[in-house]
């Protein structure tokens, strides 16, 4: 009995800190999500109203169009820091010794904020006096200025996360590569396996749960980006980078309608649940069809 007490103390502060942090301001954005609650609506005083909040985004067109952005932003970005973050992997894995000197220093930009990252990129990307910006301008490879740019804003904000995040994906896939065992690649050697086909048959598979949980963390992260876009573009120019949690921060803090806001919050959770679900088990039943392939 006594020792069951002493765990309930160890667990006691993190049951507390999940209630505090994350339960009650969910319980919270559900039950707004089922009222018209608006500080700028003097006849939205947080009254029932069911299902309204839902079924006006089902027909907001901006909402879709958020939809649109985010994957716009997410697919890329996730495409690049996979083969970024396995490409770096691989070369400092040859590099046993000197990985101590440069894992801390590549991770630089992942330990930095976002918001901190948003504003290297603005201050980066800056056709004035940005080291990058002065450079497209003066090149003629982008006259106009970047963040500001129909074509560019998007390409940028990718550009400035995949930045960030590469280092990421790189240490946990150099954690992979480190840690793998010997053996088959001592068998793959015998048998005569070249580079290429030791890479695709014994690498990849033994890599692969190093691999899924990196893209998983970053498909998570990437579908709420909110600091990098607000900071650098604040969603513009127009809505050719207004992401869905920038869109549902418009709605909320902007416009202060908490119903509305608080609804499409919810969707983003259901939605991320629902993506996460099926992309973990897409991405195991492609992993056993390698590994029964192989």
């Amino acid at each position: 009995m006594s020792s069951k007490r002493y765990i309930w103390w160890w667990v006691l502060p993190a049951a507390l800190l999940f209630l505090i942090i994350i339960l009650l301001p969910f319980i919270t954005a559900l039950t707004y999500s089922f009222r018209a609650f608006s500080f700028t609506d003097s006849t939205a005083t947080g009254q029932f109203i069911g299902i309204e909040n839902y079924r006006k985004l089902v027909f907001d067109q901006d909402f879709y169009n958020s939809f649109k952005v985010t994957f716009l932003y997410m697919v890329p970005s996730i495409l690049i820091q996979g083969a970024l973050g396995l490409g770096i992997a691989l070369l400092i894995s040859r590099a046993v010794q000197r990985a101590r000197i440069l894992i801390p220093i590549m991770l630089l930009p992942t330990l930095l904020t976002p918001v901190v990252i948003g504003l290297v990129g603005v201050l980066t990307l800056n056709p004035d006096f940005g080291v990058i910006g002065i450079w497209l301008n003066r090149s003629g490879l982008i006259k106009e200025a970047v963040l500001g740019s129909y074509k560019w804003a998007l390409p940028a904000i990718i550009a400035v996360d995949t930045y960030q995040w590469t280092p990421f994906v790189a240490v946990i896939l150099t954690a992979g590569l480190l840690g793998l065992p010997k053996e088959p690649y001592e068998a793959a050697q015998v048998d005569g396996a070249n580079p290429v086909q030791t890479f695709f048959r014994v690498t990849m598979p033994l890599l692969w749960p190093y691999f899924v949980v990196a893209m998983l963390i970053r498909v998570i992260d990437a579908f709420r980006i909110f600091d990098i876009i607000w900071v650098m573009t604040r969603g513009g120019p127009g809505t050719v980078t207004e992401a869905v949690a920038v869109y549902a921060y418009r709605h909320t803090f902007r416009y202060w309608d908490m119903g509305y806001g608080s609804a499409l919050i919810m969707v983003l959770f259901v939605f991320i649940s629902i993506m996460v679900e099926y992309l973990y088990k897409a991405l195991q039943k492609w992993q056993g069809a390698g590994g029964s392939s192989a």
